[in-house]
């Protein structure tokens, strides 16, 4: 006797159990569940933004021969190098006060040195924009690139995108977001149940 009231009794405990879950508790879960989505998610972002830019450098270093950084390193350096270079500048000397106070008491320069003077102020505004160009060149070509990048359909891009699919730190996040994706559909799904 005592056997079948247990065995009842399991069986009412049973079936009371597999009523299962109301909408309003299944709604509950799956809002709990895109919020731990969203957390990963976000906390995933800052790995994925590090990843796009190593990414970037990496096309336009394929591309240019340089990174913006690098190039803007060399540049500030072959700067220093300009500013040191003897022939970019005019020293005042005493030869050269001396030269000037001839010319006064003489009328003039003679046109022979007029023309020499205009020579050397040509060849060193020569000398000094090739030395710009090439100081510059490798800065603005970088950066022609990384406009390219970041345009979306240049071909660029698209290398942009197929470096970043094979970085780690991108399929994490890719994953991620669909998990994201999933849950808020799983929310808007129940949400009409609850109502």
């Amino acid at each position: 006797m005592w056997r079948s009231f247990l065995v009842l009794l399991a069986c009412a405990f049973f079936i009371a159990g597999c009523a299962g879950e109301s909408a309003k508790e299944k709604y509950d879960e799956a809002v709990k569940d895109l919020d731990r989505a969203q957390k990963r998610l976000d906390n995933l972002r800052p790995a994925y933004d590090t990843a796009r830019i190593r990414a970037a450098n990496e096309v336009c270093k394929e591309i240019a021969g340089t990174t913006p950084d690098e190039s803007a390193s060399a540049a500030l350096a072959g700067l220093g190098k300009v500013l040191e270079d003897p022939t970019m500048t005019v020293p005042a000397t005493p030869d050269a006060a001396k030269a000037g106070e001839d010319a006064k008491k003489a009328g003039g320069k003679k046109v022979d040195e007029l023309d020499k003077t205009i020579d050397g102020l040509v060849a060193g505004e020569q000398k000094f924009k090739e030395q710009q160009a090439a100081i510059t060149g490798p800065v603005l070509k970088a950066k022609e690139v990384m406009t390219k990048i970041s345009t979306p359909g240049t071909p660029e891009a698209k290398k942009l995108e197929e470096k970043l699919a094979t970085m780690p730190e991108a399929q994490a996040y890719e994953r991620q977001q669909k998990r994201v994706e999933k849950a808020q559909q799983d929310v808007d799904d129940l949400k009409d149940q609850v109502k």
